[in-house]
């Protein structure tokens, strides 16, 4: 399976050092330049910002340029730049799956009809193929670092997880 993947997941999945399951998860893994440049200036204290830029050099994020800049502009109205070309770059490649944690984008994402997941649902499809025992101490480890999650979604997964 292939994904584009916008800054939110990268970054979330570095504060918990938990990067290395993206590849074991993806074949293939794209980011546009946005979402490159975007990464180290949005959290360059974060212990993980080593990492992304580890995964960058031994080439499993890859970075593609957008093809339709007039596309990604039409986005910016009510996007920022990584998610606008995330978007776009997720509908010019045909990848398999795009990687979203921003509501606004996610939504945007739903009405053009693209396959999304987020930083949640990649955790628990590493559950799934057992390369995490449980997602919900993650997830709480998470929201120590500031990621949102609604109580009723983290009581849920609490119980996918045997622990609730």
């Amino acid at each position: 399976m292939r994904a584009v993947s916008s800054a939110g997941p990268i970054i979330h999945l570095s504060w918990i050092d938990r990067l290395n399951l993206l590849p074991q998860l993806f074949e293939e893994i794209l980011v546009p330049v946005a979402v490159r440049d975007e990464v180290p200036r949005a959290a360059p204290d974060v212990p993980g910002i080593p990492a992304i830029r580890g995964a960058f050099e031994a080439g499993w994020l890859v970075v593609h340029v957008v093809r339709d800049p007039a596309a990604v502009a039409q986005l910016r109205a009510e996007l920022d730049q990584g998610e606008a070309e995330a978007i776009t770059l997720m509908a010019e490649t045909g990848v398999d799956l795009l990687l979203l944690d921003e509501r606004r984008a996610r939504v945007n994402a739903l009405r053009r009809g693209l396959p999304i997941t987020g930083t949640i649902g990649i955790l628990r499809k590493a559950r799934e193929r057992e390369l995490v025992e449980v997602a919900s101490p993650l997830i709480e480890e998470l929201r120590l670092h500031g990621f949102r999650i609604s109580v009723e979604l983290l009581e849920e997964l609490r119980r996918e997880d045997g622990q609730g």
